[in-house]
Formats: structure tokens, sequence, C-alpha cells
């Protein structure tokens, strides 16, 4: 046994001996207790953080003796793609995941100032939490040996050989460490129903939010600039399946804002927290597992429908089995303290007179937290629908656009009531419905996603900046904290209304052209130059000389070659995009197919052009989305805030 096999083995019994005193210490208060609790906590955290770096070691070091790294790397990688190859597999995340988990419970045993029992038994779930993850760590271990070792390692799928590759996994891992925080937190709050888990939730809800965020953004533009991964997003069961947690996280963080305000939500908030770790372990089971079909799965899925899939991989790897236990006894446990303290709670009935009181703040914001969740079940169930066959994208935007026109047009309320009667409110929300229901009825193919987005965009709009003009003051702190969950609502509107553009008004043509030919291809005259064939290390290069111009102009908007590889051997084809980013659009071209002259035929390729508009709003609301967010959590931190009621104090009045 190896020291990296000794360490991890070696986990399982300090996490225990971690569980052991933190019981211990919550039933009869001890200091000795807490003393021997917090050690044995580091240690852990030194133990994963030392295995971590011993891998990234053996990666840069190719020692092929190793399984995992005979895996994922070889030995013309380069550094950062070597470094990648840590996380390239289920062993190496599920190590990342663990070290996030370690680290963040330490980290808030340090930072919670709030009730001893809450924090005490947040720490002891956690603790058993990361005790699961350690158990299936010892089934996936990344430093077991090879019986021989292999001359040469397999590297990174060429899919995997991307800058991305290097930002994207670890995101998304460490994010997933907190939100084990806060299935603990909430988990413990209805038990204890102590009101000091809000400050857990700003701290790791807001973090794991923004991990989260981040890992889809990074995550939608890889598969962009990647061929065969359906654009910057495709409703891929991993796509979809690491949606569903960031929805919940987002109806968490809007639920803990009248939490902390009023004191309500004291069910839903803790079941959240819960449901948003259980929509994790989802995630991680059926897509890592390989039950459902992806391009993302770590595992290549075996033939055979999503039932078939399930109990094979159940029966023949005991990782997957360790989260599908983990994920039922989780789902379970959720249930049954939801339904203890359902019980427990009072329901209070309030009657209403006239209109502005059935849409007073309280309602409309608690009508914008449900539409939410209807938005997740809805997604969910696709998601699992999907399991049964594909879904074309369409399925889901068609399910979907009704809910988020709900959600638009509470949102609008909630944001102007304060400014406007609330009659005019309602009709000018009733208009743009009716405007998307008659567009969307009335419009073929997918154009309607972009017509019936168009009112929400300025009725959306306007409410934000609306908002935003309001709090605009010389004094910079309450303007900022004003201004950031509301720049972070102009992103994901901005997304939304990207989304539908590019793919609502997109337009893709394949076209098969003859050498020193041109044709008609959208809005555009492709020319195909030249066809030739060229050697490169293991592969052949395909490369077509084209020109695009536009067709009304006559102006040459591309004039470049494009590449296709075929690799020596296994004759495996990858196709290089070509992208031209514009300011109103991306031109995305490839060669799909090329033949090069026979003597009898000319020279021919096939070609394929899209035209995708209004992507830049994507990215631009991404953007703003995660600088919403940090201009929130900075308004917050004590330190952010004394610094900005400085500089208010700074700025001259008038």
């Amino acid at each position: 046994m190896n020291i990296g096999e000794l360490l991890i083995y070696l986990n399982v019994p300090l996490v225990i001996s971690a569980i052991i005193y933190n019981y211990y210490y919550i039933k009869q208060e001890k200091t000795k207790y807490k003393d021997y609790l917090e050690k044995i906590l580091f240690s852990v955290f030194l133990i994963y953080t030392f295995c971590i770096i011993l891998l990234f070691y053996y990666f840069l070091k190719t020692d092929l003796t190793f399984e995992y790294v005979s895996d994922y790397s070889s030995k013309d990688l380069s550094f950062w793609y070597k470094i990648s190859g840590v996380w390239a597999g289920r062993d190496g995340t599920l190590l990342i995941w663990g070290w996030a988990t370690i680290m963040t419970i330490n980290a808030e045993r340090l930072l919670d100032k709030g009730n001893q029992k809450q924090k005490e038994l947040t720490s002891l779930i956690c603790c058993i939490l990361l005790l699961s993850l350690c158990i299936i760590q010892l089934f996936i271990n990344p430093f077991t040996k090879n019986n021989i070792t292999p001359v040469e390692g397999n590297g990174l799928n060429p899919l995997l050989i991307s800058p991305y590759m290097i930002v994207h996994p670890p995101i998304v891992f460490i994010s997933y460490g907190m939100i084990v925080m806060l299935y603990a937190s909430g988990m413990a709050n209805l038990i204890t129903r102590e009101k000091s888990w809000n400050e857990t939730i700003k701290r790791w809800g807001r973090s794991s939010w923004i991990g989260m965020s981040l890992a889809l953004i990074i995550g939608g533009y890889w598969a962009y600039m990647t061929l065969g991964w359906g654009g910057y997003w495709a409703w891929d069961p991993v796509e979809t399946a690491g949606l569903l947690p960031w929805l919940s996280m987002t109806t968490l963080l809007h639920t803990s804002i009248m939490s902390r305000r009023k004191n309500d939500y004291k069910l839903l908030g803790p079941v959240l927290a819960m449901l948003t770790f259980v929509l994790v372990l989802l995630e991680s089971f059926v897509t890592r597992g390989g039950i459902w079909t992806s391009v993302h799965s770590f595992i290549v899925d075996e033939t055979g429908g999503a039932w078939s899939k399930l109990w094979f991989v159940l029966e023949n790897d005991v990782s997957v089995r360790g989260f599908f236990i983990m994920m039922i006894l989780s789902i379970i446990t959720t249930i049954y303290l939801i339904t203890r303290n359902y019980e427990a709670t009072e329901i209070e009935v309030k009657k209403y007179k006239k209109i502005e009181d059935y849409l007073n703040e309280d309602n409309t914001f608690f009508a914008a937290i449900y539409t939410q969740l209807l938005i997740l079940t809805v997604t969910l169930v696709l998601l699992l629908v999907r399991a049964k066959g594909y879904l074309t994208p369409e399925v889901f935007e068609v399910r979907l656009a009704p809910f988020i026109v709900l959600l638009s047009a509470i949102f609008t309320m909630h944001t102007l009531r304060p400014f406007i009667e609330t009659k005019k409110i309602v009709i000018i929300v009733s208009l743009g419905m009716v405007f998307s229901l008659i567009y969307s009825i009335t419009t073929n193919g997918r154009a309607w996603l972009f017509g019936a987005m168009i009112p929400w965009a300025f009725i959306c709009g306007y409410s934000i900046f609306r908002y935003m003009w309001h709090y605009k003051t010389k004094k910079i702190l309450p303007m900022l904290r004003a201004w950031g969950p509301y720049t972070a609502h102009l992103g994901i509107m901005l997304i939304l209304i990207g989304y539908c553009l590019s793919y609502g008004l997109g337009n893709e043509t394949s076209v098969t052209l003859e050498e020193n030919k041109r044709t008609i291809t959208g809005n555009f005259i492709l020319e195909l130059d030249d066809i030739k064939m060229e050697p490169n290390r293991d592969e052949m290069e395909l490369i077509a000389s084209i020109k695009l111009k536009d067709k009304d102009s006559g102006k040459t908007v591309i004039e470049d070659v494009l590449i296709k590889k075929i690799q020596e051997g296994s004759g495996q084809n990858e196709t290089v995009p070509y992208l031209k980013h514009e300011l109103h659009r991306d031109l995305y071209l490839t060669l799909n197919d090329a033949k090069p002259s026979d003597g009898e035929n000319a020279s021919s390729a096939t070609i394929t052009v899209r035209e995708i508009p209004g992507i830049i709003l994507v990215w631009m609301g991404s953007f703003l989305t995660i600088i919403g967010m940090l201009i929130t959590m900075f308004t917050e931190w004590k330190p952010g805030k004394e610094w900005l009621r400085n500089m208010g104090k700074k700025v001259p009045d008038h």
C-alpha cells in the first residue's frame, strides 16, 4: 500500500472519530471534546490537501504506475493539461469534493458566531456526509496502482483538451463541497429551529451560487466552442441536471432574504437547502454513472434503456451504488423532517378586500419564489422523462416558457408596485401575456421564442432600471445594496433574451460544393477555393480554403481555411469549428466532409454555415449576473461596508 492509498484509508477512521467527539460534545459540552474534534477536523483537511498535492505530483511526473494517471495523462501533454488530468475522472473529482467539504467545515467553525447547538449539529451532519464521501472514495481511489505498468498513458479525451478544462471541473466540485454544508445547516435548523442558520446561507449559499453560475457559464462557452456538444445550451442531461441545483439555490437565496427580514419561510428555506444537495447527488449519480446518455458522462454507457443501465451500474459499480444510497437516505431524511415540522406549522389565513392587498410585497415575493419552484419541478420532470428517450430542446422551451412569462409578470408587479399604481401594472402585464400567447401560437418554427420574449424585454427591463434609478443616491452603500441584486436580475434577463434571439432567429445551412464553385447559403455567398490534405504528426488534416460574402453587399466577411482532422490508425474525426465573433452575431462554420479529386470527379466539400444573432447578450448577461452577486456580498461584508461608508463621506454635498 502506497502513501496515497494509506492516507485515503486513514480519512475514514479520522472522520468517524470526529463524529464521535462531536456527538459527545453536543451531549456533555466538555471543552476537551471540542478541542479533540477541531484537531481531527484540521488533520483531515491537511490529509486531503496533501493527497491532492501528491496527485498533482504524480500527474506532472506522468507516473504511469498509477492506474488513474495512466487513464488520463501521457508524457506529451503540456503542464496545464497534465494538471487537468487530476479532475478528468471520477476519482479525482471526488477527492476535490471531499477536500472542499472538509475545508468548508473548518471554515464554518471559525466563522459561525451563532447558536452553539446549531453550529455543532451542523458540523456533526457535515461529518456524516463527509464520511459517506470518504467511504465511496475507497472504491474509486486515485492512488490504486496498475498490475502492469503501461508504456504510454491514454492521455486526455480530445474534447477535454481545452483551456476550460483547467478551471471548469474544480469550480463545480468546490461548489458541491459548500452545498454539503448547506444541507447539514438546513437539517440542523429543522431540528433546532434556530434563525442563526441564515448567516450560513449568506456565506456558503452565495459562494456556491457564484461557483455554480461560473460553472454553467464556462461549461456553456466550452460547449459552444466544441463541435458536437450542442452549442452553449442543448438541454443535455448533465447540463439540465447541473441547472437544477442552481435553480434550487437561486430560490433558496430569495427565500433567505424574507427569512432574515420578517422571520418567514421557516420551513421552506431549510427544505430548499436540503433539496439542493439532493439534486447535486442526483446529478452525480445519473450522469457520472453513465445511466443517462451524455457527452459529459465519465463512464461509457451500455446499450439499453435507462432502467436496464441503472441496474447494470448499481450491480457493477460500488461507487455509483454509494451515491445512490446517499441520495435515497438524504431524500428520506428530508421528507421526514419536512413532515415533522409541517405538522407543527401554523398557517395564518389573511383576508383581502382589493387588488392592492392581493399584490402586496409579501404576496408577490411569495408568488415569485413558488414560480421558481414550479420551473424547477417542470425541469426535473422533463429530465426524468428524457431518460426514456431523447427530447428535443423545443420540448423544454415550450413547456418552460409559460412559467418564465409568469415569473416575469410577478417580478414586474413586485418591482414596480412602489412606483406605479397596481391596476396599471396589471394592465401592462396582461397585455404582455396576451401578446406572447398570440405571437407564439401564430408563428412557425422557433422564431416564436424571440417574438414572445419581446414585450418582457421591455417590461422587465423598464422595471429593473426604474428600481435602480430610484436608489440613485449620493451615499454609495445603500445605492450598491439596492443595485447588486438587480444587476444580477438584469444579467439573467439578458441571458434569456440572448437565448431566445440566438436560437429563435439563428439559421443554419449545409451545402456541398465543388472546388472553385460558389453557392448561396442563408444570407451569404459561399465560395470554395481549394481543398488539400496535409499530414500532421499522427493525423491527417483536410483543409478547405473558403470565402464567405454578404449576399446583399457582396462584401467579404470571412476569407480563411476550415479544418477537419482524421486520426491515423483509429480513423476518428475531429472537426475544428471556425468561429468569428461580431457585435451583433457570431458566424460559426464547420467542414463536415471533404473529398479530393479522384480524376473523374472534382474535389468537393460539405460545409455548414451558422449565423447566430444576439449571442453576445448571453455572455454579457452572464458577466452581469456574477458581478451583481459579488456587489451584494461586498456590501454585506463588514470591511466592505466600512470602506463604502468612508467612500460615501468623501462625496461632497451640492
